[in-house]
């Protein structure tokens, strides 16, 4: 997408109040939908919430390779983020979310259960705003761009609510976030960032998004070889701790969230590389 379709894009998002933006998601108390108006209520550190005590072990993530990921609710709804048929085949869900229109992103038939299709870019390679729900997940996606090399093609970011938790999976980003996409990320609990280094943001880059999201757990995603990952991990340790899983996935709750940014490196679930 070129620039000024971008920027076409962005006033489009900005045309919808931020308040009212940022309200209707990464919020636990789920009074009223978008039209409707909804109450907000800090979820991050010492919140006093009624969610607060919640139990959530059965809220989880998993990852399946490049920048595939299950997100798990704890009524058992199922969300794939860009599902690839090299990591994702035959996955079952309630919806799918599209933060890119390549084939490693946008491969809805890797899907099975008859899932809800959420593109967050057009086959035009223009911005399609979501705002909705799939059972107890909110959805909302905000626009950005790729990197140059590939002509700043479109972008979405994506963020889910589910319980008192709010996750975002920034797909393809290839620029520094701005002030309004920092203001709508600002409650993100986990942040799912592409790490490659190649077609998108470079290391420096990618700490400075953190820095400016502040996210207790960053999940490192979008490669293919574990190099990568190391490659990063000792890039990122001078920053900010970093963990290895020994597993794929990850169990959510609101005790396991760190006080301050920590980055989580999942194992790879294949031991083979794949295509970008």
């Amino acid at each position: 997408m070129k620039r000024r379709s971008f920027i076409a894009a962005l006033t489009t998002f900005l045309l919808v109040p931020l308040r009212e933006i940022v309200e209707a998601v990464c919020n636990p108390s789920v009074v009223h939908f978008f039209h409707h108006g909804r109450h907000l209520v800090q979820t991050r550190g010492n919140s006093t919430s009624p969610d607060k005590s919640l139990a959530l072990g059965s809220y989880f993530i998993q990852w399946y390779g490049h920048s595939s990921f299950l997100i798990h609710s704890g009524s058992q709804t199922k969300v794939v983020a860009d599902p690839n048929f090299n990591v994702t085949p035959g996955i079952k869900a309630d919806a799918v979310t599209i933060s890119n229109d390549h084939f490693t992103h946008n491969n809805t038939g890797a899907v099975t259960g008859d899932p809800v299709i959420l593109r967050g870019i057009t086959f035009k390679q223009t911005w399609q705003p979501i705002r909705t729900s799939v059972k107890d997940i909110t959805i909302v996606n905000i626009p950005s761009q790729r990197s140059a090399n590939w002509g700043a093609i479109a972008n979405s970011i994506f963020v889910y609510e589910m319980g008192s938790l709010c996750l975002a999976h920034l797909g393809n980003i290839g620029h520094l976030l701005t002030k309004e996409q920092v203001k709508v990320l600002q409650r993100v609990d986990i942040m799912m960032v592409p790490i490659d280094a190649m077609t998108n943001l470079g290391f420096e880059d990618v700490i400075k998004v953190i820095g400016q999201v502040k996210p207790p757990i960053v999940i490192p995603m979008h490669y293919d070889v574990a190099r990568q990952a190391e490659l990063f991990a000792a890039f990122a340790r001078e920053h900010y701790p970093v963990k290895r899983l020994a597993e794929s996935q990850l169990t959510l709750n609101r005790s396991m969230l760190p006080r301050s940014t920590e980055v989580y490196v999942l194992a790879h679930p294949h031991g083979a590389s794949f295509a970008e």
